[in-house]
């Protein structure tokens, strides 16, 4: 069956094409990573039937019980409706709370945006201390402004013009750094991150950990302070891989490469003031 046929009549939409062979990784994990990255892409949408089994195992390359698998942790996530004698077709979009959202996503793909997450923290605790040297007037006025820009949609509650204020102020601490080998390094992993930052700021009360972190990051860069604003940035990434252990733990899932907070911190700075 080809995987643009619906359950509601068609709708006039290119062929999304065919699925590509996976790379050797944990294979169910990939599996609805793929699936997930479709139905948000646009290529699978609600209503939409999946192949059946064989034929996705067939284009996968995997075999028919790691499809069973991801599909059977998609259907409990309410990614997938599962009708019996009819196959698998993506479902409506459930009514869940954020945080709900967010314990889901964290448990499919949790374990590579934890990686992706240490990276992040790797590269813009070397950005600030550069930036404390660096920066121009005009970078530190920037980075107001970023960061003024961002406070002031997390008051309108606008929770998309947070995520896209939030990734302008942060690549304004790239940029600031003025080495553009470290910023393009950046650049690579900002969409690997884009879902995970969106629901993070969906969460309760999450202006009262963004909005804060930005002011201790640009006021050390400010006071030309590597460790001030070094400690800053690190507390900041951290607390967001905090929540992805915490989140990917309260699916049932298993995170054991992942770090307690003040481990995390205590890789990137031998500061003790850091994990206070």
């Amino acid at each position: 069956m080809s995987s643009t046929e619906q359950a509601s009549p068609a709708r006039p939409r290119e062929d999304p094409g065919a699925y590509t062979a996976l790379s050797r990784r944990p294979v169910t994990e990939v599996i609805a990573e793929v699936i997930t990255e479709r139905i948000r892409s646009g290529s699978l949408q609600p209503g939409d039937k999946l192949p059946a089994e064989p034929e996705l195992a067939r284009q996968l390359q995997v075999g028919r019980g790691s499809v069973r698998e991801a599909i059977r942790t998609l259907h409990t996530l309410g990614v997938l409706q599962v009708v019996r004698g009819r196959g698998t077709f993506v479902a409506e979009p459930m009514r869940q709370s954020h945080s709900e959202q967010f314990v889901g996503l964290s448990s499919v793909g949790g374990a590579e945006l934890a990686q992706v997450l240490e990276l992040r923290i790797a590269l813009e605790t070397a950005a600030v201390s550069l930036a404390c040297v660096r920066a121009t007037e005009d970078d530190l006025a920037e980075m107001r402004r970023r960061a003024a820009d961002h406070e002031a949609a997390a008051e309108r509650g606008d929770v998309h013009a947070e995520h896209r204020t939030d990734e302008a102020f942060h690549d304004s601490l790239l940029q600031a750094a003025h080495n553009q080998n470290l910023h393009s390094m950046y650049r690579m992993i900002v969409p690997q991150m884009s879902d995970f930052r969106l629901e993070t700021l969906k969460l309760e009360r999450s202006s009262q950990r963004f909005v804060p972190g930005h002011r201790d990051i640009l006021n050390g860069i400010i006071a030309r302070s590597p460790r001030e604003s070094g400690n800053a940035v690190a507390r900041h990434i951290a607390g967001l891989y905090k929540e992805l252990r915490a989140a990917i733990e309260e699916s049932g899932s298993a995170a054991p490469s992942m770090l307690e907070f003040s481990e995390l911190i205590s890789c990137f700075t031998s500061d003790p003031e850091a994990a206070g």
